[in-house]
């Protein structure tokens, strides 16, 4: 029998895509057309940048995607979002865009969700990937939002975040957070050293931790201070840890350590399954300074 309520709520989505669509001009459509856009030219854009609100009834709940402008159409979304007879059912949500514009950031602003703070009690998967390898732009959270964020789902298993959440991620009740993966940004928070003294994440057992952009866009002399990178003295307070005990395996990206150090970690929890990502940010070539090229060591000879 067909739930009514997963009924109405997959019906406030598909609105909140008409909504999307309205708010959409012929201009951003199709900005070279002087006549209006007819039926197939619109299909086109299916590939392109036009938001996309979708969501499907996945055994009693809603799995909800965003993939879209981080500004148009967005506001539209969060509006759904929020509404109290979606959110309920809502048991997985993915936000994710296009790599737009070059050397700037795509900011996901979460403010107007947060100040509504609907219930989210069946969520248990979010998905906010991290800007690829090769990306021009840099994704992230507003600042200071997600743990406000956080706070609305407290029954996550499944976490994943563009950049490590700020120091008040640590003060939430997540008592089924499993996994959970963070991404990069120009700022680690600290995050390393306060996983160490984690008190409120009873069931987690892997994270995959991507260090700052630091090793790729090193600071000059007077440079920015927030350009960092974990220092090895918190992977090791972390390692050394009793919350390790509970950590079955952990994937460490982008880290400025050495082998030795890496080597130094794994003796420390032998049982971890511990592995190593360099997926560092691309570079241009037209970039690649006389004397400072840092990835030199990822060449072959």
């Amino acid at each position: 029998m067909t739930n009514p309520d997963i009924e109405a709520a997959l019906r406030r989505i598909l609105d909140a895509q008409s909504d999307i669509n309205a708010a959409l001009s012929e201009d951003d459509l199709d900005p070279g057309a002087d006549e209006p856009v007819d039926p197939p030219s619109r299909l086109q854009h299916i590939d392109g940048g036009c938001p996309r609100l979708t969501a499907a009834d996945v055994g009693g709940l809603l799995a909800v995607t965003y993939f879209g402008s981080t500004y148009e159409g967005w506001p539209e979304a969060l509006e759904a979002l929020a509404d109290p007879a979606v959110a309920p059912w809502i048991g997985s949500l993915k936000i994710d865009g296009p790599d737009e514009g070059a050397n700037g950031m795509a900011t996901w602003d979460f403010a107007s969700l947060i100040e509504r703070a609907p219930a989210f009690p069946r969520l248990t998967q979010l998905t906010i990937p991290q800007s690829d390898t090769g990306d021009h732009n840099q994704k992230a959270v507003e600042d200071d939002q997600s743990p406000a964020l956080l706070a609305l789902m407290p029954r996550l298993t499944d976490l994943v975040l563009p950049q490590p959440p700020e120091p008040g991620f640590f003060d939430l009740d997540l008592p089924d957070l499993q996994r959970l993966r963070t991404g990069r940004d120009f700022r680690t928070r600290g995050f390393i050293g306060r996983l160490a003294e984690a008190k409120r994440l009873p069931r987690l057992y892997f994270f995959d931790f991507s260090d700052s952009l630091s090793p790729v866009m090193e600071v000059e002399p007077g440079g920015d201070a927030e350009w960092n990178s974990t220092p090895m003295e918190d992977y090791l307070r972390l390692f050394r840890s009793s919350f390790m005990d509970q950590i079955r395996a952990a994937r460490l990206r982008n880290t400025r350590l050495s082998e030795t150090q890496f080597r130094e970690l794994r003796a420390l929890r032998p049982d971890v399954q511990l592995s190593v990502a360099l997926d560092a940010p691309h570079v241009y070539v037209a970039h690649w300074g006389a004397t400072n090229f840092p990835h030199a060591h990822l060449l072959l000879s």
